[in-house]
């Protein structure tokens, strides 16, 4: 039973497996429904492996070599088994180093370097890797389970600790075909959605069931001892003075390019995302002076034309030659969001979770796999928010005081009471986190049920921890680390990864890559937040500079728009998304009443108006009563 593949198999897919320590080996049905709930992630093939007290699953999608590279793969004596999603892109370097330590291939995969890295390293192999990856590798010699997860969590890993087993998976949705009750809901996660409208690593939806963070590992033993997480990696946002601005952005551009160039490894037809924006533009820029072909582009845009950039975006095309093919989303498109909320496993507010579920459909009727321009923002600090974090912090006064996006432009800013901070408050986590929060404080003290709202004032891990570590750092670096531990893999990442998954598109990110994140890092803060001949600072200085030697100011310094659905505008009275809405929310026999105030939830419905937007809450809200209504077997008790 060995799983040997042939050269240049680097597929990327959905993984799954259990192991059980009551001496009960897993069965064959558990483990092929497990990997049949990921089936999507991977339609080009499947395969299994049972053996002692562990199973393997593997869903691929081929990229690379689309007639072979089957998995789970085995090292030469079949004592290491691996299931394997990744793309590592400096596999060759570590080959030829393993390759003089004495190790022989029989393959041109990067899956098999990752097997010889872990058998001449140990856990110390995930130090060792660039790319994106989640995987589980079997030991069988050293009786143990070794799971990983890249550095930036561009690739999901999730696992369940059940009475005698852990189990792991690329979705939550596999975790639920474990032989076993489903797991219990957790209300502490349900609150930290309404905050973030993402519920941060390591929590989920449910008790006992985690996400394994970004540079993390975990090994448990095959008689059930399992350690805690261990983080062998982590981004040092740290100045480097001294060097000259053109000198920066010479080494920048080179950084980005080789990055782009990495990624563009496939043996199958790839395009790029292109909302017309800076960082998508950015990398539509790059893949057009790297490829002699004419560059496939995908773009989303709307009829309420100050949603759309897809202006933009013919732009870009016309100026770097690039193919384009858009599509308008229309305002009763959410005829699939029952759908879309399953896949995501656990409630997941961010709205433009829609506008990319539309970008990878149109993009999979053409290729299998894109890059897009995901990361710009936190990595070269394109946000909004962090001119106002250097100087303000806002004091939101009600929960339909929010805007729709508050990172996406400044109109949180606007709305919101502002005060000049003092020297004792330089790093305040309270008003960091109050600026994300798409339901207040108040606001959620309102809509709980009285019995459950000590849930509110409770601290969140990851947010504590990554402030613990970002209070030495500058003011713009401490808000980007802050976003590097939390909006980016909790957020950002997780909605490209479900909305393009479901379609069977892989995504990949040149932006978040490790030696382009690291020289992001180390950005003086004139190059993150920069000034052009004015007193005005300008977001993303140095990726501006860039994109300016090719394209106009007025293009490059416009406003920044982001990547949101018109919700306020669908939400009005009469729409059609408004039925759905009104459907969901005002249901009595909806399980949201078993835990916040019906008259609260109407309240909120009433007031969103042209006038004052609450769509926030209702987005959220709206989402919430899907899923509950999809679980009605969850219990919360």
């Amino acid at each position: 039973m060995r799983g040997r593949a042939p050269a240049f198999n680097k597929p990327m897919c959905g993984i799954a497996g259990i192991m059980r320590w009551n001496g009960a080996a897993p069965d064959q049905l558990e483990i092929e429904r497990m990997t049949a709930a990921i089936a999507h992630r991977g339609p080009d093939g499947v395969g299994f492996l049972r053996r002692d007290n562990v199973a393997l699953g593997h869903r691929r999608l081929a990229i690379i070599d689309p007639e072979g590279g089957h998995q789970p793969m085995s090292n030469e004596d079949g004592t290491l088994w691996i299931t394997y999603n990744g793309e590592m892109y400096n596999y060759l370097e570590l080959k030829e180093e393993l390759r003089r330590k004495g190790h022989e291939f029989v393959t041109n995969s990067d899956t098999e370097v990752v097997i010889h890295a872990y058998q001449e390293w140990g856990k110390e192999c995930v130090k060792k890797f660039r790319g994106m990856f989640a995987f589980a590798l079997a030991d069988f010699r050293g009786r143990r389970l070794f799971l990983a997860r890249d550095h930036f969590g561009i690739k999901p890993l999730y696992y369940r600790v059940g009475d005698g087993y852990l189990a792991f998976a690329s979705e939550l949705a596999a975790l639920r075909q474990v032989n076993d009750a489903p797991p219990a809901g957790n209300l502490e996660a349900v609150e930290l959605y309404l905050r973030y409208q993402y519920i941060p690593t390591p929590h989920t939806v449910y008790r006992d069931v985690y996400k394994l963070p970004p540079a993390g590992y975990l090994l448990a033993d095959f008689d059930g001892r399992a350690g805690e997480p261990v983080k062998y990696w982590d981004l040092d946002f740290r100045a480097e003075e001294g060097m000259a601005e053109r000198e920066w952005e010479e080494r920048a551009e080179a950084v980005i390019g080789e990055s782009v160039k990495a990624h563009l490894i496939a043996d199958v037809p790839f395009g790029v995302f292109l909302s017309g924006g800076i960082d998508s533009s950015l990398v539509a820029l790059k893949m057009s002076q790297i490829l002699e072909r004419p560059v496939q582009a995908f773009a989303i845009g709307f009829k309420e034309e100050r949603y759309s950039e897809l202006a933009f975006a013919r732009q870009v095309a016309e100026r770097c030659g690039i193919e384009l093919h858009t599509e308008v989303v229309e305002r009763d498109s959410l005829d699939f969001l029952p759908d879309l909320v399953a896949h995501y496993g656990e409630p997941f507010g961010d709205s433009s979770a829609i506008p990319t579920w539309h970008v990878s459909k149109l993009a999979r009727e053409r290729v299998p796999m894109v890059l897009s321009g995901d990361g710009g923002d936190e990595g070269f600090a394109g946000y909004g928010s962090y001119l106002y974090w250097m100087e303000t912090h806002p004091v939101v006064r009600a929960w339909g005081d929010l805007p729709r996006s508050p990172r996406a432009s400044f109109y949180w800013a606007r709305r919101a009471v502002r005060t000049r901070l003092t020297t004792g408050s330089w790093h305040n986590l309270a008003d960091w986190e109050s600026s994300l929060y798409f339901v207040n404080e108040r606001g959620r003290r309102a809509l709980w049920r009285p019995e459950y709202q000590g849930l509110v004032g409770r601290g969140c891990e990851i947010f504590e921890q990554a402030d613990r570590k970002a209070r030495r750092n500058d003011r713009v670096a401490y808000a980007q680390y802050l976003d590097y531990q939390t909006y980016l893999p909790c957020d950002i990442l997780t909605k490209v990864d479900v909305a393009s998954m479901y379609h069977g598109l892989e995504v990949r990110t040149p932006l978040i890559d490790l030696r382009v994140l690291e020289l992001a890092a180390r950005l003086p803060l004139k190059l993150r937040l920069g000034r052009n001949g004015s007193s005005k600072r300008i977001p993303k200085y140095l990726l501006k500079k860039i994109l300016g030697r090719t394209f106009p100011p007025e293009f490059v310094h416009r406003k920044k728009q982001g990547f949101a659905i018109p919700r306020d505008v669908w939400f009005l009275p009469g729409q059609p998304a408004r039925k759905l809405l009104e459907a969901v929310l005002l249901d009595r026999g909806s399980r949201l009443y078993e835990f916040f105030n019906p008259e609260e939830i109407r309240t909120q419905l009433d007031i969103h108006s042209e006038e004052r937007d609450n769509s926030n809450a209702l987005w959220l809200l709206l989402v919430l009563g899907i899923w509950l209504g999809q679980n009605l077997q969850v219990s919360f008790n």
